[in-house]
């Protein structure tokens, strides 16, 4: 009987990036396949073609960091009527306000959050946590209570389809400079103390 020749590279990486539900970076990768980095790089341009979106239901995606394989956008429609799951409840404005502070500003403590937008906020990060896109990430030693610190999520880049905060548009292209400066002063004076909540 003849020996079993080991398998490709791009098809080490390919079953690996296939086992995964979460994006994986370069280390992660080389960790599992025992392959250098040139190969890797290699194998994911190789995977890249194969997997294109004009060409396959599966894409190859660089989001969060890292890279995945997943279904094709254009196929999305087939793929919820087979699942028959419910669309997520969408976002409210105050959640994607909560989101672009901590995006552009984060981390930033509940305080800070509540400051910037002059409402309290504490019941929108609450649920920005449930669903995942927020997360504690540390505290802030220099405020009384050592409140948490909260900053997006690799979960808020997957459902963004962005590979890093970088990905997204620079805040001074989106806002005046004068309003940016009243959010900076808001924010460095920022204390435990926050504003009613609006009803």
């Amino acid at each position: 009987m003849s020996a079993t020749r080991p398998p490709e590279p791009t098809h080490l990486v390919e079953a690996v990036l296939f086992s995964s539900a979460r994006p994986l970076g370069l280390d992660a990768i080389r960790s599992a396949t025992a392959l250098p980095e040139e190969e890797i790089t290699t194998s994911l341009a190789a995977l890249a073609r194969h997997y294109s979106p004009g060409g396959s239901g599966i894409v190859l995606r660089n989001v969060a960091g890292g890279y995945m394989l997943s279904t094709n956008p254009s196929c999305a429609p087939a793929i919820e009527r087979l699942r028959e799951e419910a669309r997520p409840v969408p976002l409210s404005g105050a959640a994607y306000e909560v989101l672009s502070c901590a995006l552009y500003h984060g981390p930033l403590t509940r305080g800070a959050i509540s400051r910037v937008r002059g409402v309290n906020s504490d019941a929108v990060v609450r649920n920005l946590l449930d669903r995942g896109l927020l997360a504690e990430v540390g505290v802030d030693n220099e405020s009384p209570g050592s409140p948490a610190l909260i900053a997006v999520t690799e979960e808020f880049l997957l459902a963004a389809g962005a590979a890093s905060s970088e990905d997204f548009a620079p805040l001074d292209s989106l806002v005046g400079e004068e309003e940016l400066a009243r959010v900076r002063e808001r924010i460095f004076l920022a204390s435990s103390d926050t504003p009613e909540e609006s009803p």
